[in-house]
């Protein structure tokens, strides 16, 4: 039996060796189909590996990445062990991988819980910071939180030499909100707002300090920020232009006055509840209502008082837009032995939208400005629709006139006069007036959109009393509610239709507008 086993060895050994003579003489090419390609490979041995580095060399897939598969030459996968004995001339193999080589990324993936604080506040994975309540302080926090969103501001802010004074203090607060993830105590700033302005330093009755108005806060910020970073830095972003026209009412021959005043927001009267003649349910109506009124004032020509009608217009628009509505009002109490009086709140709803236009409040010039760009807008989009309507109005003319030769001369004249017009139309619209260059930060084709992007909002019936709470607009539809140092999220639907006021929950107090940007209305869809 071992004589057997060990002629068995020696064929099998001169068969392998005849084979490899059979392989050294010929070409020893093999057809590598890969994909929807078939390349032939030269093989320059028998081993798996020379194979491979062919295979590699003709279609670039890496060797580690190559799966070759051939019928009756090897079971299975090639792998660098095996043999090509079988391997036949002009045989296929079939080749499974990919020559794509993915590249290492850029930049090394980073988890939230792997970040420090500070990159962790920036990344907007989190929500931002809140602000801790230092003492009946949610009349600030929820303004601070408010302004913390325009940019502009903060550009301005940052760009100053640190001193101790509210400015500083403002933007020394700002940066240690963005750069943690927990509430922040805004000691520093509390005490230099005390400091300035000692009305924000009263005490209660109990001892503690004094709830305050949250416009009180806003208007005596604006004014200290105007010390500290210039006037025309805070007007160039609040600042309004009211033009103010009064009229005798009781003589022609009385010349009507007009002056200029500068303002940092508009106010919304609201009037309602019993006794009332006018009810006020919109922001516009407000917003009319306290730029219309009357008053009592000398009239040379009478040589007395007179009755006088006042009229205020918008002349100049910024940026951001504040409103304020003037739920708060005093109250005479003669009955009382102080005489005091009482402050009170007007609790009824008032609807304001998500998009404020102020066409109707704006002076002459400015109206004439908004309007020509709103006819602008108008005559780019009658040119797209134009543009988008005329090919298929030539296609549907040209296939029913196709078997009528006579028509085509008349076709093509209509088609010319139709390019004529719309040349014409262009024509015009570049020769439209240059933007207005005396209103700061706006866009240049402005139409006097503002949209909503922050709210102060009052929950309680008392205005020396209850909560304030601030929110702002994120990407879209996304809010952000800034309950003193709790953060959550809410939504515009909520916004705009759950803080209107009416009962005993949040109402807006300060409402927050950002000029928008005006875009080309959308062209309809072609077929």
């Amino acid at each position: 039996p071992r004589t057997a086993v060990e002629t068995i060895r020696r064929r099998l050994a001169l068969r392998t060796e005849e084979e490899r003579g059979v392989w050294s003489r010929m070409a020893r090419m093999v057809c590598v189909k890969w994909n929807k390609e078939v390349y032939e490979v030269k093989v320059e041995d028998d081993g798996a590996s020379g194979l491979k580095a062919a295979v590699e060399a003709r279609t670039g897939v890496p060797r580690a990445r190559q799966k070759l598969l051939a019928k009756g030459a090897w079971v299975g996968v090639l792998k660098d062990e095996m043999s090509l004995g079988k391997l036949k001339p002009e045989q296929q193999v079939t080749l499974i991988g990919s020559a794509e080589v993915v590249s290492k990324p850029a930049e090394t993936p980073k988890f939230v819980e792997d970040m420090a604080e500070a990159e962790r506040a920036r990344s907007g994975l989190v929500l931002p910071a809140g602000l801790e309540n230092l003492g009946n302080t949610c009349y600030m926090n929820s303004t601070l939180q408010c302004l913390r969103f325009v940019p502009e501001l903060r550009s301005k802010l940052a760009a100053r030499p640190a001193e101790v004074d509210v400015t500083a203090s403002l933007a020394t607060t700002y940066a240690k909100l963005d750069a943690s993830t927990r509430a922040v105590a805004p000691a520093q700033f509390v005490h230099a707002l005390r400091t300035t302005f000692p009305q924000f330093a009263q005490r209660g009755r109990s001892g503690g300090f004094a709830q305050q108005d949250a416009e009180e806060l806003y208007s005596s910020l604006l004014a200290e920020l105007a010390r500290g970073l210039g006037d025309a830095a805070v007007d160039d972003l609040f600042g309004l232009d009211l033009v103010e026209t009064l009229a005798c009412d009781e003589s022609e021959a009385e010349p009507p006055v007009v002056r200029t005043d500068k303002a940092r927001k508009l106010i919304c009267n609201i009037q309602g509840g019993v006794g009332q003649a006018k009810k006020i349910d919109y922001l516009n109506e407000g917003l009319r209502l306290a730029m219309t009124g009357t008053v009592v004032k000398r009239a040379e020509t009478l040589g007395r008082d007179a009755a006088w009608t006042k009229t205020q217009t918008l002349a100049k628009l910024p940026p951001y837009l504040c409103v304020q509505f003037m739920r708060f009002f005093w109250k005479p109490t003669p009955g009382n032995e102080d005489h005091a009086g009482v402050k009170c709140k007007i609790m009824r709803p008032v609807l304001f939208p998500e998009t404020l236009d102020v066409l109707e409040f704006a002076a002459p010039d400015l109206k004439t400005h908004l309007t020509r760009a709103r006819d602008r807008l108008e005559k780019i989009a009658e040119q797209s629709q134009q543009q988008q309507q005329h090919p298929m109005q030539l296609d549907d003319d040209r296939r029913d006139d196709a078997s009528s030769p006579a028509a085509a001369p008349a076709a093509a004249e209509d088609d010319d006069d139709l390019a004529k017009a719309i040349a014409m139309s262009m024509a015009d619209d570049a020769a439209s007036p240059p933007p207005m260059t005396d209103l700061p930060g706006l866009p240049p084709d402005f139409t006097g959109d503002y949209q909503l992007f922050a709210i102060v909002t009052h929950k309680g019936r008392s205005a020396d009393g209850g909560h304030y709470m601030g929110w702002v607009r994120q990407d879209g539809d996304k809010w952000l509610v800034f309950d003193d140092d709790l953060v959550t999220e809410s939504s515009t639907e909520f916004v705009v239709n759950r803080l209107k006021g009416g009962g005993d929950e949040h109402m807006a107090y300060l409402a927050f507008y950002r000029a928008k940007s005006p875009q080309p209305p959308s062209s309809p869809p072609s077929k």
